[in-house]
C-alpha cells in the first residue's frame, strides 16, 4: 500500500503523464501522415497499426484507477519517459524507489 500524500500526487501527475502519452502518438501519427515517399493506402495502414498499437499501450499503463496498480503504473509511466525527474522530488524516496524501472 502506497501513502496518502503519493496516492494523492500520483493521481494529478497521471492526467499529465496521459497527455504527454497522448502528444507523443499524436506527434507519430502526423509524422506518419505526412510521409509523401508513401501511397495514402499505406500511410492509413500504417496508421491504423500506430494507433491500435498506441492504444494498446495506452490501455496497458494507464486503465484502471487503484492504489493497487500505482506502483506498477507509475513504473512503466517512468519507463516511457512520461515522468520528469523533477516532478519526483514530490513523491516519497520509498515511492520514487520502488517505482525506479529495473533492466533495459
Amino acid at each position: 500500500m502506497i501513502k496518502e500524500s503519493d496516492w494523492k500526487r500520483f493521481s494529478r501527475l497521471k492526467e499529465t503523464a496521459l497527455d504527454r502519452y497522448c502528444e507523443r502518438a499524436l506527434a507519430d501519427c502526423r509524422a506518419t501522415m505526412e510521409q509523401d515517399d508513401r501511397s495514402n493506402h499505406e500511410r492509413f495502414l500504417d496508421l491504423y497499426e500506430q494507433v491500435r498499437e498506441a492504444d494498446k499501450r495506452l490501455a496497458f499503463i494507464f486503465d484502471g484507477h487503484a492504489r493497487s496498480k500505482a506502483l506498477d503504473q507509475f513504473t512503466c509511466m517512468r519507463r516511457e519517459g512520461l515522468i520528469e525527474d523533477a516532478e519526483l522530488e514530490a513523491f516519497t524516496t520509498e515511492f520514487e524507489e520502488k517505482t525506479r524501472p529495473q533492466g533495459p
